[in-house]
C-alpha cells in the first residue's frame, strides 16, 4: 500500500512497522503562525501485545521532527500504549491506532521526520518529507479533513479539535458519505461559502459541489460531504476553494472496494483479479468509463457471488493472495505472480501437498505434487537447483490452465 498511500501525498511506511501519515493545516490566533495537525495510524497486528490479567498491552512511540537548515525547530517523542480486550484484537490489520500532534509553527519550508517504534520488539519505520506550512490566515481556508469525529471551533484561540482519518477511507458499498471538515477565514459576512469538486488520479471530475460555512467568532466552520456513489471508487482529490479566487487547497480521500478487500486503485484491483475471473470479465472491467465503474463493480460482485455460490468468494481469493505472498515470494515476484501462487488462486487450497528431494547426487532438484480431490487432478512443480524457484511442469501447466478456464467460466 505504500505507493499508492504515496501518490495520495501521504507519509507511509511499510514492513518492519507499517503506518500512514497525514498533515493538515489551520489558522492560529496570530496569522504568522499555523497550527500542523500531525496523524499517525497504524494496525494493532504492526504491535508486540503482552497479557495484562483479561487484557492485552502494547506500547509504541513516535518521534516528530522538524528542522529549518540544520536547526532542530521541533523534536517531539511520545510513548503511548494500546489496550484491548481479547487476543483476536491484537490481529486487526486496519490501521485502528491512531495517534495526533497538535504543533504551532511559523510559515515556510521545513525537513519533517516521523518514525514509528514498537516498544515490545526492535522494529521501527521512518518517513521524511519536505513540508510547506502555509500562512493558512492569508490564504483563507484551512486544510479540508477527513474525521471521524470534529468540535467546529468557535474562536481562533481554541485549539482545533478532531479526530483525523488519516487515509480519508470509505468502502464502497457499506459507506454513504465521506465527511470532510473545513473552515475559512477573514470576511465579516454571517455566512461563506466555498466551492468544491472531487477528481481522480487523472484530473477527471467526478463530483462538484459548494457549502456554506457558519460564522463563529472570528472564522467560519463547517463540514463538506462527499457522497460515496457519486464518486466512483480508488484514490482521488477533493479541493475546495472560495469563488472567485485562486486559492484552492486540497486533500486525499479514497474508496475501498469492500470491507477486508485490499486497498487499491481501480487498474491495481483488476489486475488483481486475473485469476478470479474469466478475461471476458476482466477486460469489461478494463473498459468501464471512470463514471460508470461503481455500477460495474457492483454488477460483478453480484455475478461472482451467484456464479461461485458464495458472498465471501471474493475474501477468501483475497485471503489465499495474503497466504501466497508469505509463503511463496521470491527474488523478483510477489508470492501471488509465482507458479505455486497462481494455482491457489486459481483453484483454491489443495487436498493434499507432497515434496520430494532428490535421492541422489547425481540428481538435482525437488518436486512438489498438489493434490485436488474434488477436481480429480493434481498438479506438479519442480525446483530445479533447490534454491525455491517453484515452475509448474509442462503437463501441469495445460492441466491447470484447463480447470482455471472452467471453474471461472
Amino acid at each position: 500500500m505504500v505507493p499508492l498511500f504515496r501518490r495520495m501525498g501521504l507519509l507511509a511506511r511499510g514492513a518492519p512497522m507499517r503506518f500512514v501519515g497525514n498533515v493538515s493545516f489551520f489558522a492560529a490566533e496570530s496569522p504568522d503562525s499555523t497550527h500542523t495537525v500531525v496523524a499517525v495510524s497504524l494496525a494493532n497486528n504492526a504491535l508486540t501485545f503482552a497479557r495484562e490479567d483479561n487484557r492485552f498491552r502494547a506500547g509504541y512511540s513516535v518521534t516528530i521532527t522538524l528542522r529549518n537548515g540544520p536547526t532542530v525547530v521541533r523534536n517531539i517523542e511520545a510513548h503511548e500504549d494500546v489496550v484491548v480486550g481479547s487476543f483476536k484484537e491484537t490481529a486487526r490489520g486496519d490501521e485502528s491506532v491512531l495517534y495526533e500532534e497538535i504543533i504551532t509553527l511559523a510559515p515556510g519550508q521545513y525537513e519533517f521526520t516521523v518514525a514509528v517504534r514498537d516498544d515490545g520488539s526492535a522494529r521501527s519505520s521512518e518517513d521524511a518529507a519536505t513540508l510547506e506550512v502555509p500562512a493558512v490566515a492569508v490564504r483563507g481556508l484551512s486544510t479540508p479533513v477527513s474525521f471521524a469525529s470534529a468540535t467546529v471551533r468557535t474562536r481562533l484561540t481554541a485549539i482545533p479539535q478532531i479526530i483525523v482519518n488519516p487515509t480519508a477511507a470509505a468502502i464502497f458499498g457499506r459507506d454513504s458519505v465521506i465527511p470532510f471538515y473545513i473552515e475559512s477565514y477573514g470576511g465579516q459576512q454571517r455566512t461563506d461559502r466555498v466551492d468544491f469538486a472531487v477528481r481522480s488520479e487523472s484530473g477527471q471530475s467526478m463530483y462538484r459541489d459548494s457549502t456554506t460555512l457558519t460564522s463563529r467568532g472570528g472564522l467560519h466552520a463547517g463540514t463538506i460531504e462527499i457522497p460515496v456513489a457519486r464518486i466512483g471508487i480508488g484514490a482521488m482529490t477533493v479541493a475546495a476553494w472560495r469563488p472567485g479566487t485562486m486559492d484552492t487547497v486540497q486533500a486525499p480521500l479514497f474508496v475501498g472496494f469492500g470491507a477486508d478487500l485490499p486497498l487499491a486503485t481501480y487498474e491495481e484491483m483488476v489486475n488483481y483479479l486475473r485469476w478470479f475471473a474469466s478475461p471476458f470479465r476482466i477486460q469489461q472491467l478494463k473498459d468501464t468509463p471512470s463514471d460508470e465503474r461503481p455500477a460495474a463493480w457492483n454488477e460483478f460482485i453480484r455475478h461472482y457471488q451467484e456464479h461461485y455460490q458464495s458472498p465471501d468468494a471474493l475474501r477468501d481469493y483475497f485471503s489465499r493472495m495474503a497466504e501466497a505472498n508469505t509463503r511463496f515470494r521470491e527474488e523478483v515476484s510477489p508470492g501471488w505472480m509465482t507458479d505455486r501462487g497462481r494455482v491457489l488462486l486459481g483453484l483454491g487450497r489443495p487436498d493434499q501437498i507432497y515434496e520430494q528431494t532428490a535421492r541422489t547426487l547425481a540428481e538435482r532438484g525437488r518436486a512438489q505434487v498438489w493434490e485436488y480431490g474434488n477436481l480429480n487432478m493434481v498438479v506438479s512443480f519442480y525446483d530445479q537447483n533447490g534454491f525455491g524457484r517453484w515452475k509448474l511442469i509442462p503437463a501441469s501447466e495445460a492441466v491447470f490452465m484447463t480447470a482455471w478456464r472452467r471453474r471461472v467460466q
